[in-house]
């Protein structure tokens, strides 16, 4: 099984990287996208706490699972033991239940390495809008995680220490062209490979 998180930034690509998904034995972890965003802009708009800001963003993640969902056919669970072939996790209960702090900081991505951890991989695939991890001006073929904390990214700001602390990989790309999502899978060097523990 392959966890892969599919980017709120690819709404307007989903059924084309949906397409490809269903056909590999996949865990998908949906972004938070213009869901999460709402709840952005209540949070920095009106008095609510972090706790509460974090549940609702990950709602904002169950809602676009849902929606990827519904364009493909390819069913939801909130159970990673139940998982095989195909599947959208919708991760609250996860989430819940682990000592990830309720922080702007630990979003999707941050959410889908401890996914793909609690699996017991070491990698995990980010879908995402960009090419990869761009470094003075080139996108990285191969960067270590260490390199990038307190660095601004298309990664969230706690990924690359978790990254560190897990000893994962995560493996950054364009979610645009079908190739490269099947190239991924596949185990290709496309996009940025974020190496953790280095």
């Amino acid at each position: 099984m392959i966890v892969v998180k599919v980017g709120g930034s690819l709404l307007s690509e989903a059924e084309q990287v949906m397409n490809v998904l269903r056909q590999y034995n996949v865990l998908i972890v949906p972004g938070g996208g213009v869901f999460a965003d709402t709840v952005r802009k209540i949070y920095s708009e009106n008095k609510i706490s972090d706790e509460a800001a974090h549940k609702m963003a990950v709602l904002g993640m169950h809602q676009y699972g849902l929606y990827l969902s519904d364009l493909s056919g390819v069913a939801v669970t909130d159970k990673i033991e139940e998982t095989w072939g195909p599947r959208i996790i919708l991760p609250l209960e996860i989430i819940e239940r682990s000592d990830l702090p309720a922080s702007w900081n630990v979003t999707s991505d941050t959410i889908a390495g401890y996914i793909a951890k609690t699996t017991g991989l070491s990698s995990f695939i980010k879908l995402t809008d960009v090419e990869g991890i761009i470094i003075d001006g080139k996108i990285a073929e191969s960067i270590a995680a260490g390199k990038l904390l307190n660095t601004t990214t298309c990664l969230d700001k706690s990924l690359p220490a978790y990254l560190q602390t897990w000893k994962m990989d995560c493996r950054v790309l364009s979610g645009r062209t079908e190739n490269n999502i099947r190239r991924a899978l596949e185990g290709d060097p496309v996009g940025t490979l974020v190496t953790g523990g280095k």
